[in-house]
Parts: C-alpha cells; structure tokens; sequence
C-alpha cells in the first residue's frame, strides 16, 4: 500500500498557476461540485482531492490523469469506473483544511484512510459516550486534559478508516470496534490493535491498522482487510503535476 500526503495550502501559496493546471485534470461534473461550495477554502480542498487521486492513480497505472472515472456505491464509497488496468486498484481519499491524503493499493480492496485537523472544536466526551465502546471511553477520561483533542481525534480517525474501508459509512455502529492505543498519546506512526465484538467478531483477525499525528496538526490513520497479512505501507509527498518524494523514514508496517 502507499499514502501520498498533499498539504494543498503551502502548494496555493507558493504557485499562482497551480489551480488552472488542476482545472484541466477535472469532469465538468467534478467542475460543478466544487462550485457548489459555498466558501472559497472549500473548493480549494475539492479541487486539490481530485487532482490528487488522478495523479497518484497516473503514476500506478500510466494512465493520464484527465481519464480516470469514477462511481460510488449506495452509501458513497467511491471507486473506479474506468479505464480498466492490468491490475486492479483500490483507493481511498481523506481530507481536512490544509492536507489532503490517498492511499492506494493494489492488495487490498477494503481499505480506508481519515485525516482530522487536532485543534478541531468537538464535544469529545459526549461523542464518545454515543459512539465508542466502554472501554475507550474509560481510556479518554483517563487521559491528561491537554492531551485529550489528540486523543480524542486519533479515536475517531481510526473509527474512520475502518467504515470508510468496509464502505458502511456512518450507518456502522462505532462502537463495534475497540481500539487500544498506547496509555499515553504519541505521534506514531503507531500499530494499533482492533477488537471486534457482535456480528463483527469473526472478521478482527483480518484487519490491520495505523495511527499517527503529524506536525502536532493532524491525526492520520490508516486501516485494512489484509486477511490477516501485515499491512506494509510506503509514504509519499506530492505536489500533483509539480513533483513528489518518497519518504523512507515515514515508512510503516503494522503487524
């Protein structure tokens, strides 16, 4: 698997000509679905997920990036319509102000990514007791008060990746899946081990999963149905159609 990270903000300040060169990337259905926000900063942010997965999806399939179709299930998992590849390819797209982000793979069908901005207003405590399970409700009241927006978002990007992998969105029952992390919050990237209970039970031995912060802005995660495999995952900064760069360092695998 590979997660390309495109911090779109720094990119718009930095080159004036950057959104014309995405314009040309999009359908005029996409075209018609960035006007229809409201806010500048939002279109920004739609204009720069579309350029991204057109481009990292380019560089697996040598396809040009203009060419990519794409469809959604009922519940809105988006996927490939066209054009066919030798190899199958399977993505997943997540996106808050300022960072835009992709995973892709060609093993693994049912995978998921979430990206939340830390510093995001939440009632934390009273989300958690609708939708987390006892036990990580118990492990974010133990944790100190300044840590608990980290906390808190590390939780729920992981509650994420994992419905956004299955497709089931938000019709999932959160609480389904318990998510131990480290007693004290770190930046990662960090394995996290899954419990599944109810009718989710028999499938935990299959999932793989992931959590990180970056620059102390954002908490990532990353999960998979590797049928019990361990998920190993390159990462990558892009700007789309300027340059991108593999970083090593970032490299994780979660057993």
């Amino acid at each position: 698997m590979q997660l390309w990270r495109f911090f779109y903000e720094d990119a718009w300040a930095q080159d004036a000509l950057i959104a014309a060169d995405y314009h040309t990337l999009i359908t005029s259905d996409e075209r018609q679905r960035m006007l229809a926000f409201r806010f500048e900063k939002d279109q920004r942010q739609y204009l720069a997920a579309r350029a991204l997965v057109r481009t990292v999806l380019s560089l697996q399939a040598g396809i040009p990036p203009a060419e990519w179709h794409f469809g959604a299930t009922a519940r809105g998992k988006p996927f490939i319509e066209g054009p066919a590849t030798p190899t199958p390819l399977h993505f997943n797209l997540a996106h808050t102000h300022g960072l835009v982000m992709c995973a892709v793979s060609t093993a693994h069908a049912r995978l998921g990514v979430d990206v939340e901005s830390i510093d995001r207003r939440t009632a934390a405590l009273d989300i958690a007791d609708s939708h987390f399970s006892p036990t990580e409700c118990t492990w974010l009241r133990s944790v100190p008060a300044e840590q608990l927006p980290q906390a808190f978002m590390q939780l729920w990007t992981l509650k994420e990746a994992w419905i956004k992998a299955t497709g089931e969105g938000l019709s999932a029952q959160l609480n389904q899946c318990t998510f131990a992390l480290p007693a004290h919050p770190v930046a990662g990237p960090t394995s996290v081990a899954a419990t599944f209970h109810g009718d989710s039970t028999q499938q935990g031995a299959h999932w793989r999963f992931m959590q990180a912060v970056l620059q102390d802005r954002f908490a990532v995660a990353v999960g998979a149905d590797t049928q019990g495999q361990a998920l190993k995952c390159r990462v990558f900064d892009t700007v789309p159609l300027r340059h991108h760069a593999e970083r090593p360092e970032l490299a994780f695998m979660a057993a």
